[in-house]
This record gives structure tokens, sequence and C-alpha cells, in this order.
């Protein structure tokens, strides 16, 4: 896994979680850059590793107590661990660049705010919802097609 691959399936993840739920999966803005949604924590985390795999797990530090962990959802959180299993299922076959060419899709919400070398421009969640429930749709009827 590189972290261009990270970076667009949990971009992707979002974009579900957010067409699925109504809810944001997590906070942080995600900004526009040449190579698509980039969520710059996990951008910063992983940036060390360039185009390798990478070897390690992202750690966070509790600054009250000096403990290290890894950030983990909650087996108790059912709904965020079917939408991001089901998420790993439907692109892990996916290379990075695969990925990155769906996340620039014409029309789509990166290409809706991509303005050429600006990295801080935020995609707009109305757009990414939109988006993902079309192709969730889609998903879904391709399956019904099949059966």
């Amino acid at each position: 896994m590189t972290q261009l691959k990270l970076i667009k399936l949990v971009y992707i993840a979002y974009g579900w979680y957010l067409a699925l739920k109504n809810e944001r999966l997590f906070d942080e803005p995600i900004q526009a850059w040449k190579h698509g949604p980039v969520i710059r924590s996990l951008y910063d985390e992983f940036k060390h590793f360039g185009k390798q795999p990478i070897e390690g797990r992202s750690q966070d530090l509790d600054l009250d107590t000096w403990d290290i962990a890894e950030p983990r959802v909650t087996s108790s959180d059912l709904d965020t661990n079917i939408i991001l299993n089901k998420v790993w299922a439907s692109y892990r076959g996916f290379t990075a660049w695969d990925l990155r060419e769906k996340t620039h899709e014409k029309d789509g919400p990166w290409y809706r705010v991509y303005k050429e070398g600006s990295q801080d421009i935020e995609l707009k969640d109305k757009d990414i919802k939109e988006h993902y429930e079309f192709k969730i749709a889609a998903y879904l009827n391709a399956i019904e097609t099949r059966n």
C-alpha cells in the first residue's frame, strides 16, 4: 500500500460514508491537489515513504499521558466497519494510479474545484455526497443486473 493509494481509498471511504450515512467520516477537509483529493494529515503522516510501500502504521501520541497508540475504528462502530470493509473489498484490486484516475473524473468533486498549482482548495461535501450517491446506485444496479 502506497501513500497515494491509501489517500485515495480513504477519500473514497469518506464519499461512501457521506452518501450512506449523511455524515462525515472525519472532520478534516479534503483538498484538491494535482493528483486528486488529499487528506493533508494522511499525506503528512506517510509522505516520507514517497512512492514506496508504507512500512508501518500511523501512531497517535497522547500529550497528557505520553502514551502512543495506533488509531483504530472500534469494533462496536458497526456501520463504519461495514462501509470501510465494503470500500476495501470493492477497490483493493485497483492500483494507486487507477484510483487517482477515478478521482479525476470529469465533473467529479475534484474536477469541479481544482486549480492548477493550488493545494488548499477544499472539495465540497455536497459534491462528494452527490457523486458517491450516484456511484453507489450504479454499483448496486450492476450487482442487481448480475443476479
